[in-house]
């Protein structure tokens, strides 16, 4: 396998506040990349700072190895990588057939048609709401609309940034299946999730972040075993 992703040494933070510090993660192609941390470790501003909706003070993000540290973030997502954000962030007043049409604005036209087929195929809980505005559609709906808006642009790298958060149970399960799916099916990811014993379950590499700074790393399985990390992250919150 080759490598897609590698941060080196990467520096972010808001205002004056810097969250990470020095941060360096690999991520090899057709994998899956956890990053687990409590709240505040910095884990939603490394994914922010990848996919450049926010400047880094320091260090470089190589994506498929060309140096995308000052790339803006609407080229990044033309060179492969969607991001898709803590809290959804729907087009609330478009329907979910224009959420989708909007994602896929850089796909050839002739190819819209049966790429909402697909999604549609792919989410058939979508394919029933396709003509409601996003914002009426359940949490969990707009979990899957927000996938499928990411999926919509082809691409190469998938970063999730707590799919599961403020779902049900049942719908945990039914996220980390599709995402298990995304996964069997070759899509590159990197998952971060306050879920840990689920995510480092599906990881085939994960990092621990902790106060911005990467604590340990390993398989999903060496993480999952060690039992700082089982002390710190796999208790009862975090169980599925």
């Amino acid at each position: 396998m080759s490598e897609l992703l590698r941060v080196e040494n990467v520096r972010a933070g808001y205002g004056k506040v810097e969250i990470l510090h020095d941060v360096s993660i690999a991520l090899e192609a057709g994998t899956l990349c956890a990053i687990v941390g409590a709240n505040g470790a910095g884990k939603t501003t490394l994914l922010l700072a990848i996919s450049g909706i926010i400047e880094k003070r320091a260090g470089s993000v190589m994506f498929d190895g060309l140096d995308i540290s000052r790339v803006a973030a609407h080229d990044i997502v033309r060179r492969g990588l969607a991001h898709v954000p803590e809290g959804r962030r729907m087009l609330p007043t478009m329907s979910v057939d224009e959420n989708l049409l909007v994602a896929a604005e850089r796909r050839p036209r002739s190819e819209r048609s049966t790429l909402l087929a697909d999604l549609y195929d792919r989410f058939p809980i979508l394919g029933t709401r396709r003509h409601l505005p996003a914002g009426s559609l359940s949490g969990g709906e707009q979990q899957l609309l927000a996938i499928a808006r990411a999926l919509a642009t082809k691409p190469r790298l998938l970063l999730l940034d707590e799919p599961s958060m403020g779902l049900a149970p049942k719908l945990v399960s039914e996220i980390f299946a599709i995402v298990a799916e995304l996964r069997a099916g070759g899509t590159t990811i990197l998952l971060v999730e306050q879920n840990a014993r689920r995510a480092l379950a599906l990881a085939d590499r994960a990092y621990v972040l902790e106060r911005g700074r990467i604590a340990l790393s390993g398989t999903g399985a060496e993480l999952a075993a060690n039992t700082d990390v089982t002390t710190a992250y796999l208790g009862a919150s975090a169980t599925p």
